[in-house]
């Protein structure tokens, strides 16, 4: 038998072996690759998250911000005394100040996302003081002005429009025109009295001869009967104009509105003939006040003699007083025909009325009356079942009561017809 000396070939086994170390190795090569890789992107990812809460952090800060502007933004625009209105690009209102809403007489939720609102005029505003009515019904004297809102000065955003309330300033307006028209009407009236009533006593004294001279039906006695009450007439006129532009020293005193308001009805029906046609109703309740019980007479007297005269035959008078803190609101209405509104604005100029008979002073007394008290005269609508012209009278109280003199009487104050 014959042995070879060769070596024995590699097995299967053993090459096996080498490809499994092989993949090991390889493996392993990835595993660390992998590894390695991992650790890069944990670290990238600690890098990023850093980053990005860098940046949220920036975000909400500048979020804070925004809204810290914001917040300050619509503080500044509510505090505004101008009315500001915002539009989009749309024309529909995005935001509006509480002076806007005040002026216009209307909600927040009445102007938001809406476009026609009555009161605004939107691009077609051009600074125009013009005569609005308000939502509230309040007619007020608005100057409305439109600018339109562009982005880097070329890409449109809207528009605002900012509305300013002249209504005090046009009544300050008027009443210093009153104030100048009165100033005037004072140095024509000094000069006046003095120059006319001299030559009126005479004439007076002669008419009054005549007619103790003549006989009761004589055509003698019919002319000079005209003659002093032509007179008496011009003599009221004077007296008018003087009381007008009379001082603004007042006489107060207390005294209650009730009885001054029963004085001066019945100072004004000793003047009528037949006062039965005419049914007087008094309601509110007591009051008494400081002021010029003299003057304030004259006032009412004034007032309820022109709403005789509205209703020349006859008819429904009342008068209502409305105690007020600090003074008392006299509201005098008739059944006439009422003030036409084309005379609304004239009424309380001097000498202007609408009757033949007429003088055109007694509303400019009861206005000038108020004036000194520091209140008003204003036209008002009627409360039903009256509905002719209502006027309102408001008296404050003075500070004080003046000392009376030792017959505890006040300075009287010459007395005036109706306009």
């Amino acid at each position: 038998m014959q042995i070879s000396s060769e070596q024995p070939a590699s097995t299967p086994l053993a090459a096996c072996d080498e490809d499994v170390t092989n993949v090991i190795t390889s493996f392993t090569n990835v595993l660390e690759s992998l590894q390695e890789s991992h650790k890069r992107l944990e670290e990238r990812a600690r890098h990023v998250d850093a980053e990005l809460c860098r940046a949220n952090d920036e975000l909400g800060a500048k979020v804070v911000e925004l809204d810290r502007v914001k917040q300050h933004l619509e503080a500044v625009l509510a505090s505004i005394p101008t009315g500001v209105v915002v539009y989009d690009t749309e024309g529909r209102i995005v935001r509006a100040n509480d002076a806007a809403t005040a002026i216009l007489g209307l909600g927040r939720t009445d102007l938001l996302d809406v476009g026609a609102v009555e009161g605004l005029a939107g691009p077609a505003a051009d600074g125009t003081p013009t005569a609005i009515l308000c939502a509230d019904q309040s007619v007020r004297v608005l100057a409305r002005r439109y600018s339109a809102i562009t982005l880097d000065g070329k890409v449109p955003a809207g528009g605002v429009e900012v509305i300013e309330d002249q209504s005090a300033l046009v009544r300050a307006k008027e009443r210093l025109h009153r104030l100048d028209k009165t100033a005037a009407l004072g140095t024509m009236a000094g000069g006046i009295a003095h120059e006319i009533r001299n030559p009126l006593h005479g004439i007076q004294g002669f008419a009054e001869l005549l007619l103790r001279e003549t006989d009761g039906d004589s055509r003698a006695t019919r002319h000079a009967t005209r003659i002093k009450e032509g007179v008496t007439e011009i003599e009221s006129i004077v007296a008018s104009m003087l009381g007008i532009a009379g001082t603004g020293q007042l006489h107060a005193e207390t005294f209650d509105v009730h009885t001054m308001v029963h004085d001066a009805v019945e100072a004004v029906m000793q003047d009528r003939q037949a006062p039965e046609r005419w049914a007087i109703e008094m309601v509110g309740p007591a009051a008494t006040i400081i002021a010029d019980r003299i003057k304030v007479r004259q006032a009412t007297r004034n007032l309820v003699a022109n709403a005789c005269e509205a209703q020349p035959s006859g008819g429904h008078i009342r008068i209502e007083t409305k105690p007020r803190t600090g003074g008392v609101e006299l509201i005098v209405s008739d059944n006439g025909s009422g003030v036409s509104p084309e005379n609304v604005d004239r009424i309380c100029d001097p000498f202007f009325t609408t009757r033949a008979e007429g003088t055109g002073m007694g509303l400019a007394l009861v206005q000038r009356v108020a004036e000194l008290h520091g209140g008003g005269l204003e036209l008002c609508s009627p409360t039903a079942p009256l509905k002719g012209a209502s006027f309102s009278l408001v008296i404050p109280s003075q500070t004080a009561p003046i000392q009376q003199s030792a017959s505890g009487s006040t300075p009287a104050a010459p007395s005036t017809e109706n306009a």
